[in-house]
């Protein structure tokens, strides 16, 4: 299914007209009143620093939170949460897994009617991991709204060579009497790495990275203390595979009081010293390819910024997020600025793309496709 941006917003603006303005009121008023909302809440101005250019690859209108992208061909594919539907058995679902083109042209993969909310990272189980090797794992929530994020997280399993046929692999059990909850990425590990073989999760709720192996178990592979580190968000494996590096958070999601990127060893011990930190709330992380950054394997980042939770029905949100890299001091250095809630950061090829889900839906509780992809580049 391909989706193109002019029909995308004429659904927001349905969608705008029913929840917003109830959809009782005088066609012309409305009209003029729905053309100056839709033109402050889908409204983006990113600005690079010397030495970056930046488009819109994919503009407001199109996806709802584009959270977590895993390079395949020229572009990506893509959890695209906050979207629920009703599925064949009655029950409400949500979440979509489209395929976003270099060109940046939007094709869903698997609808919203067919899934739990992958409000969580994914990523394609590599020949390493049994007979699973080309299916999607995807961290997920038990069920759609916000209650639900609170719940134990499943991991749902995709078969692309199958219809896309969805099925739940496994549920993470509770860590230190605390909630698998509020999950937030999921990678396999390198091969020929010490966690080659092995599915890596966060849930930050209860602080813990899980570890899922082919025979079905879903079990804590080291729970971080939340006074010293914080809770776990994206993950990334460093480029020689001997380590796995993780976002924090300290004081949660919602009460963001700083954040850091630690490095996690295969024993589970964790380094104190972290690579780069932030006043507010780091998305994910990537490693640039030679020639994109100052040294080889240069670490971006994206800063989240505020959170704004519940998200303002009628006002753009605070473009208070940052897009950065990290320099060999671990000092952050800015790349461009102007992003609202930057979740995720990816390179296709020479190409970095930052995935902004604007304003969220699942907690923020504004539906609506108003998320975004930028593409940076060198000059």
């Amino acid at each position: 299914m391909m989706l193109d941006h002019a029909t995308s917003t004429r659904s927001a603006r349905v969608l705008l007209c029913l929840v917003l303005l109830g959809g009782v009121v005088h066609a012309a008023y409305a009209a003029e009143e729905i053309e100056a909302l839709l033109g402050r809440l889908l409204k983006v101005q990113i600005a690079p620093a010397a030495g970056y250019a930046t488009r819109m690859l994919v503009p407001p209108g199109q996806l709802y939170d584009p959270l977590v992208m895993h390079p395949v061909a020229d572009g990506v594919w893509l959890n695209d949460d906050g979207k629920e539907a009703e599925g064949e058995d009655g029950e409400r679902k949500g979440s979509r897994l489209v395929a976003v083109h270099g060109d940046g042209r939007v094709e869903v993969l698997v609808d919203a009617d067919r899934m739990l909310p992958i409000s969580a990272g994914f990523d394609v189980a590599p020949a390493g991991f049994g007979d699973y090797a080309g299916q999607v794992f995807a961290l997920s929530q038990p069920g759609t709204g916000d209650k639900a994020g609170q719940g134990n997280y499943v991991m749902q399993r995709i078969d692309p060579k199958h219809g896309y046929a969805v099925s739940v692999f496994c549920t993470l059990p509770e860590s230190g009497g605390a909630t698998a909850g509020i999950g937030v990425d999921a990678r396999f590990g390198p091969p020929g790495s010490p966690f080659a073989g092995k599915l890596y999760a966060s849930t930050t709720l209860n602080n813990t990275l899980y570890v899922i192996t082919p025979d079905g178990q879903c079990k804590p592979f080291v729970t971080l203390d939340p006074a010293r580190h914080g809770g776990p968000l994206y993950l990334r494996f460093a480029p020689d595979g001997q380590s796995l590096l993780v976002a924090v958070v300290r004081g949660g999601i919602f009460n963001a009081r700083g954040s850091a990127i630690l490095r996690v060893h295969a024993d589970g011990s964790v380094d104190d010293k972290p690579l780069a930190e932030a006043p507010t709330m780091f998305g994910s992380f990537d490693f640039a390819p030679a020639g994109f950054g100052d040294f080889p394997e240069q670490l971006f980042v994206v800063e989240v910024g505020g959170y704004e939770i519940p998200v303002p029905m009628s006002e753009p949100l605070e473009a208070d997020g940052i897009l950065h890299k990290v320099g060999a001091d671990g000092r952050l250095i800015e790349v461009a600025r102007g992003f609202i809630n930057p979740w995720n950061v990816r390179f296709v090829g020479d190409r970095l793309w930052v995935g902004d889900i604007n304003g969220d839906f699942i907690y923020g509780k504004r539906e609506l496709p108003d998320g975004f992809i930028v593409e940076v580049t060198r000059r």
